[in-house]
């Protein structure tokens, strides 16, 4: 019973959702309970419109992701709604689609204020990015920094500087070079596979959205085109992932390590806060309860390696992901290209010797 009870909360999510979208599939679309009252229409909309979303914010984004995904979660529930209730059942609720659509608009509506009042933050942003990027130019480092520094507490804001640092990655980094004025810098990409990975995912997204975008159309156009936005969406994603992981080395200053893993994950480490620096000899794999508390800055790679490195810390250090959520970890594990001068640098940093 207790191992039940302590599967992740996404698998509690998949099992609801799937019952409550089996359920009234099987209400409309079998012959299983006779004729459908006119009532169970509500009943339907209610687990559909409601109910799913409060799933999705409970198990899935309270705390996590921004809740800004779940006007896409209410949307793919009229969407469900629309396919498995039949339009006879479905005229008497002809304002449904208009509701739909007024309260986007007023979300929309929201996130532009608050893409508003960010705006008129820019210019004390662009001075606070001129002065770090004269530093060093490690871009997602830099707007996180400037954020953080003028705004503070604002999810919808770090969210926002997410997307921006994404769509400049995967669309205008592709000529640039690193600069790095202060600390030593290690890259840690070179000796994997890590761009093989995010090309063959691209591919395999690209070849996935052309069939399956005609295919979709041909059966409704609006998912359809849902559906191709989300795969443009991933492809700038890996995109981001290949210029950010080219771009961001990991720099050791007198005071700090900082950690960007390509562009999903990062940690600004003090170099006091670090207990001890070890060369890796556990296990390949790391069990669930070693992942809560374990940053790993490795990249992804066609044949994964043991890391390199194990770093302890003397308290857990928060490490960011996208959107401005945040872990902790207890321990780091790493692996670089130059793994004997990396080493040398963390001692001499840290007066391990």
């Amino acid at each position: 019973m207790t191992n039940v009870l302590n599967r992740p909360k996404w698998l509690w999510f998949c099992i609801l959702a799937s019952l409550i979208l089996f359920s009234n599939y099987t209400l409309y679309r079998t012959s299983l309970f006779g004729p459908v009252p006119a009532g169970a229409v509500v009943g339907s909309l209610l687990d559909l419109l409601v109910v799913v979303p409060l799933l999705t914010y409970i198990l899935i984004l309270r705390k996590r992701y921004s809740l800004k995904y779940l006007g896409i979660v209410i949307l793919a529930g009229y969407g469900a709604a629309y396919l498995i209730i039949p339009s006879s059942h479905l005229s008497q609720f002809s304002f449904l689609p208009n509701l739909l659509l007024y309260s986007e608009m007023v979300f929309i509506g929201f996130e532009l204020y608050i893409a508003y009042k960010v705006l008129t933050k820019l210019p004390t942003l662009l001075k606070e990015y001129r002065r770090l990027n004269g530093i060093n130019s490690l871009f997602l480092f830099i707007v996180k920094r400037a954020a953080e520094k003028h705004l503070p507490n604002n999810r919808i804001g770090s969210v926002l500087v997410t997307e921006f640092a994404m769509f400049n990655y995967a669309l205008f980094s592709w000529k640039k070079n690193t600069s790095i004025n202060q600390g030593e810098s290690f890259t840690y990409h070179r000796n994997t596979s890590v761009n093989a990975v995010y090309i063959m995912l691209i591919h395999a997204i690209a070849i996935e959205s052309i069939g399956l975008h005609y295919w979709l159309h041909s059966w409704n156009a609006l998912v359809a085109y849902i559906v191709l936005i989300v795969n443009i969406y991933g492809v700038l994603y890996f995109l981001a992932e290949i210029n950010a992981t080219r771009l961001t080395p990991f720099v050791i200053t007198d005071s700090h390590l900082l950690l960007q893993t390509g562009f999903s994950k990062s940690m600004y480490l003090p170099l006091d806060n670090v207990k001890e620096i070890k060369y890796y000899h556990g296990p390949e794999k790391f069990s669930k309860q070693e992942k809560n508390t374990l940053f790993d800055a490795r990249v992804p790679d066609l044949i994964r390696e043991k890391p390199m490195f194990e770093i302890l810390l003397k308290e857990p250090e928060a490490y960011e992901l996208m959107y401005g959520l945040k872990r902790k970890a207890g321990r780091i594990v790493l692996n670089v290209d130059e793994p004997e001068r990396f080493f040398q640098e963390i001692l001499n940093k840290t007066n391990q010797r």
